[in-house]
């Protein structure tokens, strides 16, 4: 059963001092913002985490070091540390120029056009194959290729060896399965020096028939139900739908509301997420009783 802890742009120093807090409202696993290099190191939008210019680790949430200190305190308090791991896009140039790498990305993608997907932006959710082969208003990477997947492979070496046990892979809905011609997720989960906990891709409005596909090879984060409940990681709220001016489909329920939605969800599925607001006093939510005594439940069969 994993209870994660969302701290989404929160700084790796603070999360340390945060440890025995934590572990007192019964979460066994922290997730962490993106720590790869982005475009902009000035601006404090939060959606720039998501804009990296390569896989190398060391951005404003915390250096290598930092991340290394993290994990070996995290150890001591038996929590998982977890990175969101940004695999499926780079940065781009420009508001204008949208689907076009920007030129501090990493100069191997660069001079390889088949690093990248189609120039295309998707423009129809339900096609599965403008889902995969176009690009979600980023320049897209192409999961095929061997460059990318190497790169990608040895960021998340580098992740283990400095202590990481989770990683929660951005995107993943946009990265086409075997059975679709792609074996990106086999080769990447089967490249990892070892074993690691708790491995969950992002795929949210998704069917039963697409969660049980992703569940081959991790744990999928949806906020979509499966036969399995053990297959997926569940959440209430995300950054998306608290953040987003277009997905922000809980910006306006109160911090309450989530908690109190948190409480019923955690009676029925092992594993959960649960985000803590940034930006407001409503961070400090995930801190309450209501959180704690929801972390304790059993599940329901």
């Amino acid at each position: 059963m994993n209870r994660i802890l969302s701290l989404f742009d929160c700084p790796l120093k603070d999360v340390k001092r945060l440890l025995p807090i934590i572990s007192k409202q019964g979460f066994n696993a922290v997730q962490v913002s993106p720590l790869q290099k982005t475009k902009d190191d000035s601006t404090k939008d939060w959606w720039i985490l998501y804009q990296p210019i390569g896989f190398e680790i060391g951005n404003r949430i915390g250096s290598k070091s930092e991340l290394y200190d993290l994990c070996i305190e995290a150890r001591k308090y038996g929590i998982n540390i977890i990175v969101d791991a940004v695999i499926n896009h780079t940065a781009n140039k420009s508001d204008k120029e949208y689907l076009v790498p920007h030129e501090k990305v990493d100069i191997e993608l660069l001079k390889n056009p088949d690093c990248f997907k189609e120039r295309k932006q998707i423009d129809n959710w339900d096609s599965r194959y403008q889902v995969t082969n176009y690009c979600m208003g980023l320049p897209g990477l192409n999961p095929n290729n061997k460059i990318v997947q190497n790169k990608i492979i040895n960021m998340l070496n580098e992740y283990i060896d400095v202590g990481v046990n989770g990683f929660r892979f951005d995107a993943a809905k946009s990265i086409a399965l075997p059975n679709e011609g792609c074996d990106f997720f086999p080769i990447i989960t089967y490249s990892l020096k070892r074993w690691i906990p708790l491995i969950y891709g992002e795929v949210l409005f998704a069917d039963n028939r697409l969660i049980e596909e992703y569940a081959k090879y991790m744990k999928v984060l949806t906020n979509s139900d499966a036969y399995n409940k053990d297959s997926i990681i569940k959440f209430v709220e995300n950054k998306d739908s608290y953040l987003s001016k277009d997905l922000g489909w809980t910006k306006n329920w109160t911090k309450e509301m989530v908690s109190d939605a948190y409480s019923n969800m955690v009676n029925y599925y092992p594993n959960t997420i649960y985000y803590a607001r940034n930006y407001s006093d409503d961070w400090y939510e995930w801190q309450s009783d209501r959180v704690r005594e929801a972390n304790k439940k059993l599940i329901k069969h």
